[in-house]
């Protein structure tokens, strides 16, 4: 039981401190939660709010974001005018609450009190680009009165650091000290500052390590979910084809347009199923480009470098994914384009062909093959193609899943297959070849999924190595 009788089965602490330090921040990523409201303006929270985190229908943890101190010297000035032993200070703080007229008087430190008298414990947060000041030190012994577990963040908000100074001063007031920025922690940093919480009362040593037990557990099978529906989304990419309904280049044209929109919408579809999954629902994909099918587009352009190969490194992985007739393109299509299947029976049999052809006179005759006396567009048989759909996912995806819910930036690709192993490039180029011929079996996608999860693993696995050297463990 904590000191004022309430159970701390589930750890709750109110996160105070003075205005515009970062608090909300802290309790929308710890809490995993995009709707607590930031902004740079002091005093976006003016009353207290509960913010809880779940795992499997359980509450593990609650945080209350409270308003800053705004009169943190004349509350001290207050509570020390009668003198008063070290064990009653407890009850001077409740009989400053329950002092007529200073609810109105000190509305924020009323609001931000109460709840730890109630049985809270505090996450005191401080800006650690500025120095300790008398109204910071005025806060931190309130905070003592209180004879609640007490817990300090230095939140790094601006290059300059005051750390050391901090440290020194938050150690004569608060059991634990810990640096955390809440707009770039991951997992580690979050289970280190969790760890912390744990040692602050013996109630809360069992549910903090279920905490972060469950969070290991949930994000193992967020990589086996994500893989799996990763993986199929690719293959849809690359199947995906629109029927031509009006003969001629008219039809063709808007047929290509359809096949554009078409990837484009299941790209942000799929972006979308995660961010709402993983609870970023104010997230944005942010995109150079969408899908810019032309020819120059795929071979000759930035973008498509940045995503897929260029043409020698390209020519290297297609011939060695035996793409003899798989990535080859239509005889037809002479230089015009370089993106579709090649109509049945006509294709160049070679990749040397294929990049020759790139110069051969001919009238554009759009992405075919013809089936059943139908013209259609697609699927995309580009042998980038392959590259560019999985590293844009794969990016996007390793970049949500790192990204704290206090830090409310569009996701910006930054990505590119070249950076993949030469063999990976093979393996994932042989895949949409067997795939688009029609020889894909169980057994190919299972083998896609765990090619999936293994990049995703070790991506992952390598940004938490770098935040483990700087997090307290």
């Amino acid at each position: 039981m904590s000191r004022s009788g309430s159970s701390y089965s589930t750890p709750r602490l109110c996160v105070v401190g003075h205005p515009n330090r970062g608090k909300s921040s802290i309790v929308s990523t710890l809490t995993e939660n995009d709707s607590v409201r930031i902004s740079p303006a002091s005093g976006t929270t003016r009353r207290a709010d509960r913010f809880e985190f779940s795992l499997d229908g359980r509450v593990l943890l609650t945080l209350i974001d409270t308003p800053g101190f705004q009169r943190a010297r004349q509350v001290q000035a207050w509570l020390e005018r009668e003198p008063v032993s070290p064990g009653a200070r407890p009850d001077r703080v409740r009989a400053f609450l329950a002092e007529p007229g200073h609810a109105e008087r000190f509305p924020d430190e009323v609001a931000l009190l109460r709840p730890i008298m109630e049985g809270a414990g505090i996450l005191y947060v401080v800006d650690g680009a500025q120095a300790p000041s008398p109204m910071d030190e005025a806060e931190m012994e309130i905070l003592r009165w209180t004879g609640q577990p007490r817990l300090a963040v230095i939140n790094p908000m601006a290059p300059q650091s005051q750390t050391e100074s901090w440290q020194r001063t938050l150690g004569q007031f608060f059991q634990w000290v810990r640096v955390f920025n809440p707009l770039t922690a991951t997992l580690p940093a979050r289970q280190a500052l969790l760890r912390a919480m744990g040692e602050l009362t013996p109630e809360w040593s069992a549910p903090i390590k279920g905490l972060i037990q469950g969070l290991a557990a949930r994000d193992q099978q967020r990589l086996t979910n994500v893989s799996d529906a990763l993986a199929a989304y690719w293959a849809e990419q690359l199947l995906e084809r629109q029927a031509v309904q009006v003969p001629g280049a008219i039809g063709r044209q808007r047929a290509e347009g359809q096949l554009r929109r078409a990837l484009d919408e299941r790209e942000t579809d799929f972006f979308r199923h995660l961010r709402e999954a993983w609870g970023h629902r104010t997230s944005e994909l942010e995109r150079d480009s969408g899908w810019e099918l032309d020819a120059d587009q795929l071979m000759n352009t930035e973008t498509w470098y940045l995503w897929g190969l260029k043409q020698r490194d390209l020519l290297w992985v297609s011939g060695s994914a035996g793409a003899a007739t798989g990535l080859a393109v239509d005889a037809g299509l002479g230089g015009a384009s370089l993106l579709t299947g090649a109509i049945s029976g006509g294709v160049i049999g070679s990749v040397g062909g294929w990049l020759a052809s790139r110069e051969l006179p001919g009238k554009r005759l759009g992405w075919l093959p013809l089936a059943r006396q139908k013209q259609v567009m697609g699927p995309v048989k580009h042998p980038n193609f392959p590259l560019v759909v999985m590293a844009r996912a794969l990016t996007f995806t390793r970049q949500l899943w790192l990204k704290p819910h206090a830090e409310r930036s569009a996701v910006v690709l930054r990505s590119e297959a070249g950076t993949w192993p030469r063999e990976e490039q093979v393996q994932l180029l042989g895949w949409a070849k067997r795939l688009q011929q029609g020889r894909w079996q169980a057994k190919h996608q299972d083998a896609l999924v765990r090619w999936v999860e293994h990049q995703l693993r070790v991506s992952l696995d390598e940004a938490f190595s770098r935040e483990e050297k700087t997090s307290w463990v």
